[in-house]
């Protein structure tokens, strides 16, 4: 709707004549625009977040690897003494292959490991549903098992 000059505040003297409906469609426009922006910068803060956690995931998860290398390493002297020597090179060799697998862990990003898991996936779908199926029944044995203690407590 346009305003007439009488209805104009005191010292006005110019008439707009902007139909509402154009007003509240630059308004709603702005305000879409305004809200794709936020939605992209959440966006990008989430993504950043989610990369921080899975670097920490897989720097703990290294450094437990890396202590259960140290830890078959040393199981391996042990096995020296008691079964003999040929016996404590299998856990020699077992040990650096975990070590190796924490090397080759660590030097990877975030995002090569995804690539990784997304290629397996689509080379190997029947494998990749029963690991998962096999993970899923051990996380759930695990949870179940930690909750029945508890209720015992």
């Amino acid at each position: 709707m346009a305003s007439k000059k009488s209805d104009l505040p005191e010292g006005t003297d110019t008439v707009i004549d902007v139909p509402a409906d154009e007003a509240e469609k630059g308004t709603v426009t702005k305000a879409k625009e305004r809200i794709k922006d936020e939605a992209s910068n959440l966006k990008t803060q989430a993504t950043q977040q989610a990369r921080e956690y899975a670097t920490q995931g897989k720097d703990k998860a290294t450094g437990a690897i890396r202590d259960v290398s140290a830890a078959m390493d040393d199981a391996a002297k042990s096995v020296d003494e008691r079964l003999g020597e040929s016996y404590g090179e299998y856990a020699r060799m077992a040990a650096g292959a975990v070590s190796t697998f924490a090397e080759k862990l660590e030097g990877k990003e975030v995002e090569d490991m995804l690539r990784d898991a997304e290629n397996f996936v689509r080379r190997s779908p029947v494998v990749a549903i029963g690991i998962a199926a096999v993970a899923g029944f051990a996380i759930a044995r695990l949870v179940k098992s930690g909750l029945g203690e508890r209720d015992d407590a």
